[in-house]
């Protein structure tokens, strides 16, 4: 079963810098979910580059989240850091699975999905308060039902 996950205004972690990788993370999440639906799909190139892009492309993420935080004073960046790193490590070994041709494809999808939406909506919008503080900034309420 595919996950899509379409961006909400109630995503918003109080940046748009922010708000912007996340919305190309989930687009990337969106685009995965398109191309696992074929039977060949991880076996094709496609798969692959999407993975590495996705994988290159919240490490940029990460570390400029990571450096935002760090900047404002967030005392939970060792927090942020931990779950980034926990992902990264998830994704590196789904890239070797994809490789070895033993992944799979429906949990990884879902897992990606699920993960990117509760990291946003859980973990990210816990420093939101002090982003919009910072910012200046009053995005849409928090996403009730995440």
């Amino acid at each position: 079963m595919t996950t899509i996950v379409e961006w909400d205004r109630s995503y918003s972690v109080g940046s748009d810098m922010l708000d912007r990788q996340h919305q190309k993370l989930l687009e990337l999440c969106n685009e995965l979910a398109r191309h696992t639906q074929g039977e060949q799909a991880v076996s094709g190139p496609r798969f692959h580059e999407i993975l590495n892009e996705m994988t290159l492309y919240a490490r940029e993420h990460f570390r400029t989240e990571e450096n935002l935080l760090t900047r404002l004073g967030y005392p939970e960046v060792a927090a942020q850091e931990a779950e980034h790193l926990a992902y990264e490590g998830k994704v590196a070994d789904w890239s070797f699975d994809a490789i070895m041709g033993e992944l799979n494809l429906e949990q990884a999808q879902s897992f990606l999905a699920h993960w990117w939406k509760n990291h946003i909506l859980v973990s990210d919008m816990q420093y939101r308060p002090l982003m919009e503080a910072a910012l200046g900034s009053s995005p849409a309420p928090p996403h009730a039902n995440g």
